[in-house]
């Protein structure tokens, strides 16, 4: 539970209740792909069960859980089928389809080749945390983000508003702070640096410098610091629990908690398995989110939210910077990305 986390802020009239989240979300549930379609999403039970609530609370904390299916067929197939009917076509009548004739004959293809092509499925972990007003997503990729998101957006209701968290200063500078620092005491209590990292130049064909198992606090790292070059990701310690990779875009990735974190629970029963999971898990993150907000400078305005032309909705997508992003969505869906990695 919990591998890689995107945190947002939630606007200050939303949430209202588990409840009333839960029967939004039964708005959409999840189905799977039928024979010729292509992508289905929807919601599902996040302990596992059949016909379970939509939306667990434990210790306060609200936890659900989000599918995406989707069915490919290889384009080479697809190419094949549409030749052959095109073949079909100008042997039988002696004449050449035309370009839209061809596309008809290529989406025919794709729908009879579709009932054969195995489904692939992903899912997205929410965490809300309905004191903080965070929305904190178990994923890495931009577009299950979005899908999940959008959806949320559909059945949530009016004064749902999420916005990728800000902080003071970006997480790329004070990487780079503690990165050029000759003593690890310039580092918060809570942090200290673990192995790895990767730094990149500027220009248009920038210079990438990665390390793995290997020592950050050199002379060498230093250089290519004052050199120019900054970080995009950084694996980083949380008091000897948790172990992470801080990106530039305020993300964490590859999570890790310490031989011993859940050793307590070793001995729970299944059925409390989950809460015994979702317990720890968001009581160490919540800290650790805390602490790095902190680092960061503290959040920005957490009020912040851009007021919509009147009769619109906002919708600000985020854009590969060196700051925290922005992305801004109140009362109607971002387009999903299609071609998000699984």
């Amino acid at each position: 539970m919990f591998k890689n986390l995107m945190i947002y802020r939630i606007g200050p009239d939303w949430p209202t209740s588990a409840e009333s989240l839960e029967a939004a979300l039964a708005a959409e549930p999840f189905a799977e792909c039928s024979a010729t379609q292509q992508r289905s999403t929807g919601w599902v039970p996040p302990r596992g069960e059949d016909h379970g609530a939509l939306v667990e609370v434990v210790d306060g904390q609200w936890i659900a859980r989000f599918v995406i299916e989707t069915k490919s067929v290889p384009g080479e197939a697809v190419r094949r089928r549409t030749e052959e009917a095109v073949a079909e076509i100008e042997k039988t009548t002696g004449r050449k389809p035309g370009k839209k004739e061809v596309r008809d004959l290529r989406d025919d293809a794709l729908q009879a080749l579709l009932p054969q092509a195995f489904p692939r499925r992903g899912q997205v972990t929410a965490w809300i945390d309905p004191e903080r007003r965070w929305l904190v997503l178990d994923t890495g990729a931009q577009g299950k983000a979005d899908e999940l998101i959008t959806s949320l957006v559909r059945v949530a209701g009016k004064g749902f508003e999420v916005r990728l968290l800000h902080t003071q200063e970006t997480p790329q500078a004070v990487m780079a702070a503690w990165l050029a620092a000759e003593s690890a005491e310039a580092l918060p209590d809570a942090f200290h640096v673990e192995r790895e990292c990767e730094l990149k130049g500027s220009g248009e064909e920038p210079a990438v410098v990665k390390f793995t198992r290997h020592d950050l606090a050199t002379e060498e790292v230093r250089q290519h610091i004052a050199e120019g070059k900054l970080p995009t990701k950084l694996a980083l310690g949380w008091q000897g629990r948790v172990g992470f990779m801080l990106t530039q875009a305020l993300q964490l990735k590859k999570i890790t908690f310490q031989e011993g974190v859940f050793e307590e629970q070793a001995g729970t029963k299944d059925d409390d398995r989950f809460d015994a999971d979702v317990a720890l898990a968001t009581g160490e993150l919540g800290g650790l989110i805390d602490d790095l907000i902190e680092a960061l400078g503290g959040e920005a305005d957490p009020t912040a939210f851009p007021t919509p032309p009147s009769g619109e909705a906002a919708v600000a997508t985020p854009t590969p910077t060196t700051t925290a992003g922005g992305h801004v969505v109140s009362g109607a869906p971002a387009a999903p990305d299609d071609d998000a990695p699984f």
